[in-house]
């Protein structure tokens, strides 16, 4: 016999090399009970065979066999043997007969006048474990030629079977397998003229409710095995089918492919089929439908299990089906690296032994899985052998240990699984060029990250985050920094600090002394680098430790550093004292503002930037820094030559500044800046300082006769008039107006400026005072534009006054009336009178009187607008 296997499933042993010894004789079918093997010869003759099994000198299984009784019946194929070991009983047809036997002694017994007349096609009984209610035993039976099945029942000690019920079928009945009260039938095709045939199930206790299954061609031979409770096999020609009673299926077919079986039978967890084109055995597993082995076996004439124990036979001869145990089948897979196949069958393994020891189920799929997954590393399959790790709870030290100098010096860890794998180190697998060591440590790197997430980490974490620094420092990639950055890291410091400073990651290393409680030992580096001593790609710049620094609360550290970074770039490293968190708890005088100033005071630069952040960001109502900041403003344009051409952007600029912050500031002293620009030209600077100081026709002469801009100044009066009564608006305009028609210091009269002021600004005028300042030699057709809008405003300002003062006089008289009506109504007190707050009578002349009538001691009506005792609100009137 020749066994050719993907998986070595089964072992073909012979039980009984010759088991007729007439040599016409051939077996037909055969049955097992324990070592009793029971053969049904072609020529009615019965047999059965004591086995007994021994060992050879090599240690293989043999089995010897002898003859414990005979016995002939009608000379005819036996056409089926079927065991009945609660009663003792051996039943077998011959030629459409049903004959009843002793299980030992072989003696016939009589079956019943009824059921011995019937000429059967086949016939069943219950192959269900559970004992028959009440003692009875059933066999249901087919006749020939009829559309119905029989059952008959064996009651008590009776030996004979008595007629029970029968039920009517569609189809002449072929095959029958019962489970419980469930019947698996195979009806033969219309009219059994050969056309094919279909499976059905029928309910034995449900009035024969039949539930129909899938159909089968002509020329497929029918097959029905019982599998498991209500569960069973059929042939559907090209593929076979385990399907429930309900006509359910949960696991997907086995498809046959080229060798449609002659006979099957199911052994978990495969179900094993003989083709007579092939003539072989083929084996398939349920797990994943492959064809795991196929067994060259020729003239095949029988096969079944029995027990659990699968039995097949030739013509002279009778074999038996070895089982390999499963987890010899796993260990072989796994030798042969089929992984998933392994896995499949250990799952299977494990949710059986699971009912009767769950941890030692778990603890056997953990370590199917474990090997798996070193096998699969060992071929470069890093994707797969990762999730295995994670599944079987894998130890992540064990994985560490596989790569040189990548556990810390203080790890004492030692490896456990010399019996899980033979890898001596990734590098013996890098020269036998079955991975490249880059790809093997891109896995491991990804296999940490993973698993420090899981419990498998914990008591671990030393080894795995000093593995993963020295990894990721090593491949200088980009997740080094925001991995020190980001977790709660567990390191042997020394170590990590060699590997980093190994590997020149200067920046990771600055991290780590934060980490580690040393701040100037990582500003150290971080100076180093920002001086071009250390160099380091992932370092963000000279920023970052501007923003270490504004964040440090050690006040010491940071004035150090601080003085390094203002001698790089002023501007930068400002911002260490104005991103100090609110939250900066260091003292009041360590950061205070005059602190930071005083600090600041050899740093021009950084000054004007810590006070303009003091008065725009922060907006202090702090005169001293306004007051300063404008000085630092003024120094600069003072500092610059508006002459010079190649510094006209830098001066525009500068006085751009001072400009706006004199109009934006409201808390400069004006007086101390106007003594510094008094006797510069910057005309426009003065004119908003005399505009602080109130001195608005200095201001407005600046702004006409020497800026020569009429615009801005009556951007100056519009400014300055805001928020001011009238006569103050007529004021500073006139002021303006004074200074185009009556200027000092022999400047020119401005006409065109002033008849376009009172045009446009006629209603911010007294008509009379412009007319007194008008030269009499004017016409007036040249003021009539203003003198026209003049007389409407004025007329328009009375009528208003005059309509406002009659509302008064109305609101006025209504007043009275309120007030004359409440006067004359009279107001009733008596010694009987008590207070309503206090519940204390009146004592003096003094009280209070609500609108709703309610009278209180003056000290008890507290509040004039409501009521003590309604609380009714009236108003704040």
């Amino acid at each position: 016999r020749i066994i050719m296997a993907m998986q070595k499933a089964f072992n073909l042993m012979p039980v009984v090399e010759q088991v007729l010894q007439d040599r016409r004789s051939e077996v037909e079918c055969l049955t097992v009970l324990d070592r009793m093997l029971y053969v049904g010869a072609n020529d009615g003759m019965v047999v059965c065979y004591e086995l007994e099994e021994k060992k050879s000198a090599l240690g293989r299984k043999l089995y010897q066999s002898k003859v414990r009784a005979r016995l002939q019946l009608p000379k005819r194929p036996v056409q089926q043997l079927t065991l009945v070991p609660s009663q003792k009983k051996l039943l077998a047809l011959v030629d459409g007969f049903l004959f009843i036997m002793h299980l030992s002694r072989l003696e016939l017994f009589d079956p019943g006048p009824k059921i011995s007349k019937l000429k059967l096609q086949c016939f069943c009984v219950n192959e269900s474990k559970s004992q028959p209610q009440g003692g009875q035993f059933e066999v249901i039976v087919a006749p020939q030629k009829k559309k119905q099945v029989q059952v008959f029942a064996l009651l008590g000690d009776n030996s004979k079977f008595v007629f029970t019920k029968e039920f009517s079928l569609p189809d002449y009945p072929m095959l029958m397998a019962r489970d419980g009260d469930s019947l698996c039938v195979a009806l033969a095709g219309q009219h059994g003229c050969g056309e094919g045939g279909r499976y059905l199930v029928m309910n034995l206790t449900d009035g024969g409710k039949v539930v129909d299954l899938l159909n089968y061609e002509a020329g497929v031979v029918p097959i029905v095995k019982r599998t498991g409770k209500e569960e069973f096999l059929i042939n559907a020609g090209t593929f076979g089918v385990i399907v429930f009673a309900s006509g359910v299926s949960n696991r997907p077919p086995v498809e046959w492919k080229n060798s449609p079986p002659v006979m099957a039978t199911y052994h978990f967890p495969y179900v094993l089929s003989w083709s007579a084109r092939t003539q072989k055995i083929s084996v398939f597993s349920l797990l994943d439908q492959r064809c795991v082995q196929e067994i060259e076996f020729r003239e095949a004439k029988y096969m079944d299990d029995f027990s659990g124990k699968v039995y097949t036979a030739v013509n002279k001869a009778v074999y038996f089906l070895s089982d390999v145990p499963l987890k010899e089948q796993v260990d072989a897979l796994l030798h042969k690296q089929l992984v998933d196949e392994a896995i499949h069958l250990a799952e299977t393994i494990s949710s059986v032994d699971a009912i009767k020891d769950l941890a030692a189920a778990e603890d056997y799929i953990a370590s199917v899985r474990l090997r798996a997954a070193f096998i699969l590393f060992s071929m470069g399959s890093f994707s797969r052998a990762e999730e295995l790790f994670l599944e079987s709870g894998c130890d992540p030290r064990e994985v560490i240990v596989l790569y040189d100098d990548l556990l810390p010096s203080s790890s004492t860890f030692k490896s456990q699984m010399s019996s899980m794998h033979n890898i001596p180190s990734v590098n013996t697998l890098v020269v036998a060029e079955q991975m490249s060591i880059e790809e093997a440590k891109k896995f491991l790197v990804e296999y940490l990250k993973e698993v420090r997430t899981t419990s498998l980490a914990f008591g671990r974490r030393e080894e795995i985050d000093s593995a993963l620094i020295k990894l990721l420092a090593e491949s200088h990639s980009p997740s080094l920094v925001p991995y020190i950055k980001n977790h709660d890291l567990y390191l042997d410091f020394h170590d990590t600090k060699e590997a980093l400073k190994k590997y020149a990651c200067y920046h990771a290393l600055a991290l780590l002394y934060c980490y580690f409680k040393q701040p100037t030992k990582a500003l150290e580096v971080w100076t180093r680098i920002c001086d071009g001593e250390l160099e380091d790609t992932q370092f963000p710049g000279f920023s970052y430790v501007v923003e270490f620094l504004s964040s440090h609360p050690d006040a010491e550290v940071v004035r150090r550093f601080a003085e390094w970074a203002l001698s790089k770039d002023q501007i930068t490293a400002v911002s260490i004292f104005t991103r100090r968190p609110p939250q900066d708890k260091l003292g009041e005088y360590e950061f205070s503002h005059d602190a930071v100033l005083t600090y600041l005071e050899p740093y021009a630069i950084a000054t004007v930037h810590y006070l303009e952040y003091l008065v725009y960001e922060k907006e202090l109502p702090n005169e001293p820094y306004h007051t300063s900041l404008g000085e630092r403003y003024l120094d600069e344009v003072l500092a610059l030559d508006p002459s010079d051409k190649t510094m006209a952007r830098e001066y525009r600029a500068a006085r751009m500044n001072l400009e706006q912050f004199l109009k934006k500031s409201a808390y400069y002293n004006a007086s101390i800046l106007m003594g510094r620009v008094l006797e510069t030209d910057l005309y426009r600077e003065k004119a908003i300082l005399y505009g602080r100081l109130d001195e608005h026709e200095k201001a407005l002469t600046l702004l006409a006769h020497k800026v020569m801009s009429c615009d801005e100044a009556e951007s100056y009066c519009a400014l300055y008039s805001q928020g001011r009564s009238r006569q103050e608006r007529q004021s500073i305009y006139h002021t303006l107006l004074k200074v185009y028609l009556k200027p000092k210091d022999n400047h020119s009269i401005q006409l065109k400026p002033a008849i376009s002021l009172l045009n446009r600004h006629g209603a911010d005028f007294d008509a009379a005072q412009v007319l007194e300042l008008l030269p009499p030699e004017w016409p007036l057709s040249t003021v009539r534009v203003f003198l026209l809008h003049s007389l409407r405003s004025g007329l328009h300002n009375y009528r208003t006054a005059s309509i406002a003062r009659c509302l008064s006089r109305g609101d006025n008289i209504k007043a009275k009336s309120t007030l004359v009506r409440l006067q004359s109504e009279p107001i009733l007190i008596n010694d009987s009178t008590l207070c309503p707050v206090c519940r204390l009578p009146f004592n003096d002349a003094a009280f209070v009187r609500y609108p709703n009538n309610v009278i209180t001691h003056l000290r008890c009506g507290r509040n004039k607008s409501i009521c003590p005792v309604t609380g009714t609100w009236f108003g704040s009137e």
